[in-house]
């Protein structure tokens, strides 16, 4: 044998022996009078397991792999039956197991992966407390809010449609004859029975349901029309294609080419997803850890109920105002950095057009919550609790949906019968209903080449802060009046300063519809 081969070998055999000893590590620390397996025993069983992927390579049996398994599970359960005062649980034997097969994952090549999940399995391993912890703080309800969000995930989300919902009002016309690349020109061979109209637009499709984009009908005639192709993958168009008519309402058209089920649902699951994750962390720190902790980590869950919960506390305990101010401050200004990164996912390129005035307000929002707590430093009150009652509801979830259906069919018709000049009060109004919404929507008209990317970072930005003041609305309402005081400057702070840099930061005289 080799020497480069002899030392790959050495390499493996030892990587086995170090990756068993870290596991028997752990079990000895874990349950040092209890385990009936040492370190010495772990290191061993990766050793076997090394051994058993390396026969198996020799001579060519992967049968030899689970011979070396069956005679290791012999003697594990020999011991394990063998140990009348064994836990409950079987951890160490199961950890037995793996460390067997992380020897046999070693000698497969997979080195990379045997570490992955040695850190993996240590990971579960140590924090056994704060898993057990976790476990009796988990409620029924949450389970079942964990349990839907993986239904609408990964069962829901793959099978809906990945067309647009005009698509699906369409009738088939003809089929695509013969095109010509340079002219972008389809000649049209119709079916039986069917015409089409000079300037009507016509579905072009795959032979499944993948549309290529639209053809503009430049001449009819009683079996055959002509016309030029709208679209981005003329080279994947093919003789045979075919071509569908709308129903045509042009109305009805333009309002359901905003809906794309697929894409409106996943962006429920990013929205929800976050969600999750903001209600983790208050899960985790408790929703009374500290008032600007729960402002800043309740806005990832929902910047608007973090609101309203600490507008009602601040009419019981007006003296602490200035600290309710400051979560408010934190919650409101979060949700800039959480918009960036829904953007991020969806559409990195107006991401980072939109990312320097988003940052800017909320880096300016987090410099006056920081004022405000020193301000504030020497009134002491108990942080209020956020009532995030359940950390997904399929009712939330449908309803976002259905307002950022709304959202978009509502901008989509603008843009076409108003022109984009109308954009911001789109922006305006809608953004007081919800900020993720109006965001995906122009990011939608964005990537259909229907708006300019400055002119949609604007209107985006814009949105945001008609958010912002909206949560300012909801504090003079229901809030004490000297947290609103403590609140106007602060929100006008940040409008200003957001205005002036849409204003300095986007070239208007380029993005602006003419």
């Amino acid at each position: 044998m080799a020497s480069d081969d002899l030392i790959r070998l050495f390499t493996q055999f030892g990587l086995a022996a170090i990756l068993g000893f870290l596991i028997g590590l752990e079990r000895e620390m874990r349950e040092p009078e209890t385990v009936s397996v040492g370190i010495r025993d772990f290191m061993l069983f990766s050793v076997l397991g090394a051994t058993s992927g390396f026969a198996a390579l020799q001579y060519e049996s992967p049968w030899l792999i689970l011979a070396g398994f069956a005679g290791f599970l012999g003697l594990l359960l020999s011991s394990y039956w063998a140990q009348r005062d064994h836990g409950p649980g079987i951890t160490t034997e199961v950890s037995a197991v793996l460390t067997f097969f992380l020897g046999v994952v070693i000698m497969r090549g997979a080195t990379e992966l045997a570490v992955a999940l040695t850190i993996l399995a240590l990971g579960v391993l140590f924090p056994k407390s704060a898993i057990k912890r976790f476990r009796s703080q988990v409620q029924a309800h949450e389970m079942r809010a964990v349990l839907l969000f993986l239904t609408i995930t990964f069962i829901i989300l793959p099978v809906l449609p990945q067309q647009s919902l005009d698509v699906y009002l369409t009738t088939p016309v003809g089929t695509v004859r013969t095109i010509n690349p340079a002219t972008q020109n389809v000649d049209i061979g119709l079916l039986p029975g069917k015409r089409v109209d000079v300037g009507s637009e016509l579905y072009l499709f795959d032979r499944g349901w993948d549309l290529h984009g639209k053809v503009e009908v430049t001449e009819a005639a009683r079996d055959h029309a002509s016309g030029t192709y709208r679209g981005e993958t003329l080279a994947a168009v093919e003789p045979g294609d075919g071509l569908r008519a709308g129903p045509g309402i042009h109305f009805l058209e333009v309002m359901l080419s905003a809906l794309v089920p697929y894409k409106i649902w996943l962006i429920v699951v990013l929205v929800s997803l976050i969600s999750f994750v903001g209600y983790g962390l208050i899960k985790v720190i408790g929703s009374g850890a500290g008032i600007g902790l729960t402002g800043l980590i309740g806005g990832l869950v929902s910047s608007t109920v973090t609101t309203l919960s600490f507008a009602r506390r601040s009419t019981e305990t007006p003296g602490a105002n200035r600290l309710f101010a400051m979560a408010i401050l934190l919650a409101s200004s979060v949700m800039f950095p959480r918009l960036i990164l829904e953007i991020a996912v969806v559409n990195p390129a107006l991401m980072k057009n939109i990312a320097v005035p988003l940052s800017v307000m909320g880096l300016t929002g987090f410099a006056l919550a920081g004022y405000l707590y020193r301000r504030s430093r020497a009134a002491q009150t108990e942080a209020p609790t956020v009532a995030f009652d359940n950390p997904f509801s399929l009712k939330s979830a449908v309803s976002f949906a259905l307002v950022f259906a709304a959202i978009l069919m509502f901008t989509r018709l603008a843009t076409t019968y108003l022109g984009n000049a109308w954009l911001p009060a789109v922006a305006l109004v809608s953004g007081l209903t919800d900020a993720d919404a109006i965001a995906f929507s122009l990011s939608s008209l964005q990537r259909a080449g229907l708006v300019h990317i400055d002119w949609a970072s604007f209107n985006l930005v814009l949105g945001a802060l008609s958010n912002t003041f909206m949560k300012l609305f909801l504090v003079f309402g229901l809030g004490h009046r000297e947290l609103f005081k403590h609140l106007l400057l602060s929100f006008l702070v940040i409008g200003a300063v957001g205005l002036v840099t849409m204003f300095l930061y986007y070239d208007l005289a380029a993005a602006l519809p003419t």
